[in-house]
């Protein structure tokens, strides 16, 4: 009975601290709130009428295990290859994770260019070098230079009387001092000599000792030294490398500049006998020009990498579109060799330079051919742009349709439309032929017409002639609620809109709506007279491939679509209390409301666009969306969890029923405060529930093509919350509160900020829900064998919740249930306090 009643109370007192009052909410520190409206969080009223959801949205994500790859590894054997090969798996995916990121200067490039850029974007050039770069074995060669901590191997071999008096093989290391002990000739200075100048000079000393000897000599281990990066590299520190290393060995050491960083003007600072000497290197002249960069390093060498200098962005017809550091270039002609000149479509007269000033962007016109212009003068931020040639043939004709031979004819052997079709020989179906001019101007005549001398046309150049078939395509009919019933010819882009714009309908439009049926691809419409349309639609049950309503269309702009052949456009009649599908908006977003949707075809991108975008306080990482599925799912499992509550609270009645008058008036009220809080709960707890969690990006634009960019459903209720500044601390610890959220404070510090958990805390199964509604916890933050211990060190970001659960000794069949009850609820918990803040 103690056990039950210990399960009761842990599952009020998780709310008690949101629901000890009438209208209590949590304490959240204060914020300058400006002119932000004040706005609640969507009635229950709105929640109720969310429609059922008809599709599961699944995420389709390829997890690497990198612990499983490791252990692989491990059981290699541990030789030179396996370390070597360790350290390219580790370098590669460093690389990989930092390549993978847009620097703050492609974003704001690729956005304000994007619709001149398209679906293509912008990179800076040259640090992607570092990607996939892994240090190789080099070979030492005779110029190697010796210094202090080389080992050498010498090899002898000769007349077998000498060589009983010395080793066949033995080892020498330079000391620190540059010089070698070599057995039966003594102390050799060899520092600064080239491998080949001690051959000869080992052999000479040999000689003299021992007849008809031969020497060679090998670099069996080489000298290790530390060298220092500093500035912007990715990472930067004290780097071990050998004498072979160059300055590009210690940038990928060091995992590539970062895009912050310069590539053009990197420096080498080494001490001399004469002080510190600066080595200036431009990284272009390897990834653009092709040359060689083998500078050595020597111990204490300081690698520095300055900020990046002034860039420009080059884009369009050039064969290396990118983003380019500027150093000694100054104009558009040397930007352009950078780019790898221009593609044989680029357009010689389209140039165009945009670049920023104090009203905007200022665009300046240009031509490949003027000298004058490529030598403008570039400045920080310009953006170039090479136009494509449009492809206009200049003294040509480009002939399609039905003839045997289409094609591009000259103007200078066919002059006319008359040897034109004479020369292509039109099909037996070729009927009638539309030529359009340079300016977009249309004549048309027929095959028949020309032929027989009745109809021709002189050619200037640039002219496209199509020849039609007379089977023409199926036209579009369009009926119902009009006056008149038409029969439309079709044509290539006919829209929605081409087809009504003349039509008169027999109701107001607010009244009627548009079935679209496609009967070419709909095994349903076999038949269908358009001048009977009335009798045939009660015959035979048609199913519209889209429907769309009028006053949206005519009014809105909403829904027009092109057309296909043998469409089948029908006007009917709106039932009463029927609706356009909608989502509701709000929050901070600009234009915050109710929007019509396409279900299964707008999307959450879409519908933020309508709403005007983010306002500058939003916080789209803790976007929150509620679906009713969802929420019917959660609801479910908090009535199965509240009915066993109830159920227990009876059954505790009939237990002190014939118990001690004072134990039993206790207990009964004790119980009565129980049913009276389930009651509140099943009030209360359903706020919040029904949300799915999505990892929102913080650019509206990124969530286009991403994953997350759900479709929508009718009822779908969108929330974008302000930016929170604050923890939640929830559960068994002695202070449930929020607290001010601090920069790079972990778990453990605002465990300590309210007095860390009670003593039945379970720290072993506390979590984390992120402002987004995703889980962090022991297991997935750390892994198991770690346990708590891994995640007390986690970084908590904005509008984060932490969770203590109780630690209870239960029924073993309760434990689930109560485990992901209790999550629901503190999940809607987290979710609420986020949306209340709007």
């Amino acid at each position: 009975m103690k056990i039950q009643l210990r399960v009761l109370f842990f599952i009020i007192s998780i709310f008690s601290f949101l629901y000890a009052q009438e209208g209590g909410g949590i304490s959240l520190p204060s914020q300058n709130t400006g002119n932000v409206p004040y706005v609640n969080l969507p009635p229950s009223e709105v929640l109720q009428k969310l429609k059922e959801n008809q599709n599961i949205l699944k995420e389709n994500k390829t997890i690497i295990n990198k612990e499983q790859i490791q252990n692989q590894l491990t059981g290699l054997e541990e030789n030179q290859e396996n370390e070597q090969f360790k350290e390219e798996v580790k370098q590669t995916e460093t690389n990989n994770l930092a390549a993978k990121e847009s620097s703050e200067l492609e974003t704001n490039i690729n956005n304000l260019f994007k619709d001149i850029l398209k679906n293509k974007k912008l990179e800076q050039f040259g640090y992607n070098f570092f990607k996939k770069s892994t240090k190789s074995i080099s070979p030492v060669g005779d110029d190697y230079i010796l210094g202090p901590g080389d080992s050498l191997k010498v090899y002898v071999w000769g007349d077998p009387v000498d060589l009983m008096a010395i080793n066949r093989d033995f080892s020498l290391k330079v000391s620190s001092d540059g010089t070698v002990y070599v057995p039966n000739v003594g102390m050799l200075q060899v520092s600064g000599l080239t491998l080949g100048d001690f051959k000869k000079l080992i052999t000479s000393k040999l000689s003299s000792k021992f007849k008809n000897l031969k020497v060679d000599a090998t670099v069996e281990k080489i000298r290790k030294f530390n060298i220092y990066l500093t500035g912007f590299v990715n990472s930067p520190g004290m780097k071990t490398v050998d004498a072979l290393d160059t300055l590009v060995d210690a940038l990928i050491f060091a995992e590539g500049v970062s895009k912050n960083g310069s590539l053009r003007n990197i420096e080498i600072k080494r001490k001399t006998a004469f002080g510190i000497s600066v080595i200036k290197v431009d990284l272009y002249d390897l990834f653009i020009k092709g040359y060689p960069i083998d500078i050595k390093l020597k111990d204490g060498d300081v690698i520095y990498v300055p900020p990046i200098g002034n860039v420009v962005a080059i884009a369009g017809e050039v064969k290396r579109p990118a983003i380019y550091e500027l150093k000694n270039e100054n104009s558009l002609d040397e930007i352009l060799e950078f780019a790898g000149g221009i593609n044989p479509s680029s357009s010689e007269v389209f140039v165009r330079l945009m670049r920023y000033s104090k009203d905007g962007i200022v665009i300046k016109e240009g031509a490949l051919n003027d000298k004058t212009f490529l030598k403008t003068r570039l400045e920080n931020g310009d953006f170039v742009l090479v136009g494509k040639n449009p492809g206009v043939l200049e003294n040509g004709v480009d002939l399609t349709g039905e003839v045997y031979y289409p094609g591009i004819y000259s103007i200078n052997d066919t002059p006319d439309l008359k040897t034109l079709i004479e020369k292509a020989k039109p099909l037996v179906n070729a009927k009638s032929i539309v030529i359009t001019d340079v300016k977009k101007q249309q004549f048309y005549t027929t095959v028949e017409d020309v032929l027989y001398g009745k109809s021709n046309y002189k050619f200037s150049g640039k002219e496209k002639v199509a020849v039609l078939s007379k089977f023409l395509e199926e036209p579009v009919y369009i009926t119902g609620e009009i006056e008149e019933s038409k029969t439309i010819q079709y044509y290539p882009e006919i829209t929605l809109l081409d087809v009504i714009k003349d039509i008169k309908f027999q109701d107001k439009i607010e009244n009627l709506k548009v079935r679209i049926y496609n009967p070419n691809e709909d095994n349903n419409v076999k038949e269908l007279s358009i001048e009977n349309q009335s009798q045939k639609k009660e015959k035979i049950e048609l199913k519209p491939a889209k429907i769309i309503y009028l006053y949206d269309l005519l009014i809105k702009g909403i829904g027009n679509i092109k057309l296909k052949p043998g469409t089948i456009v029908m006007i009917v009649k709106k039932d009463k209390n029927e609706k356009a599908p909608s989502v509701i908006v709000t929050g901070e977003v600009v234009n915050p409301g109710k929007y019509e949707i396409e279900p299964g075809k707008t999307t959450l991108y879409d519908v933020l666009k309508l709403a005007g975008g983010y306002r500058e306080n939003a916080f789209p990482q803790g976007l929150i969306f509620i679906r009713e599925s969802t929420k019917r799912l959660q609801e479910e499992k908090l009535e199965t969890t509240l009915a066993i509550l109830e159920e227990e609270i009876i059954k505790s009645k009939n237990r002190y029923a014939f118990s001690d008058e004072a134990e039993s008036k206790a207990a009964m009220m004790a119980i009565q405060d129980q049913a009276r809080q389930i009651e509140l709960l099943k009030k209360k707890a359903l706020l919040g529930l029904g949300r799915i969690s999505l990892d929102i990006p913080p650019l509206l634009e990124d969530l286009k093509n991403s994953n997350q960019n759900i479709t929508l459903e009718d009822g779908d209720t969108i929330i974008v919350p302000p930016k929170p500044n604050y923890v939640l601390v929830l559960g068994d610890v002695y202070n449930q509160i929020s607290l001010p959220y601090i920069k790079d404070y972990r778990l453990k510090d605002y465990l300590d900020m309210v007095g860390g958990p009670t003593r039945t805390g379970n720290l072993n199964d506390l979590y984390i829900i992120k402002a987004n509604g995703r889980i962090v916890s022991a297991q997935n933050y750390g892994g198991r064998f770690l346990l708590w211990s891994g995640i007390m060190d986690y970084k908590l970001s904005e509008g984060d919740t932490i969770v203590v659960p109780t630690e209870l000794k239960i029924p073993i069949m309760w434990r689930p249930l109560l485990k992901d009850i209790v999550q629901i609820i503190f999940q809607s918990i987290s979710t609420a306090v986020l949306a209340k803040r709007l």
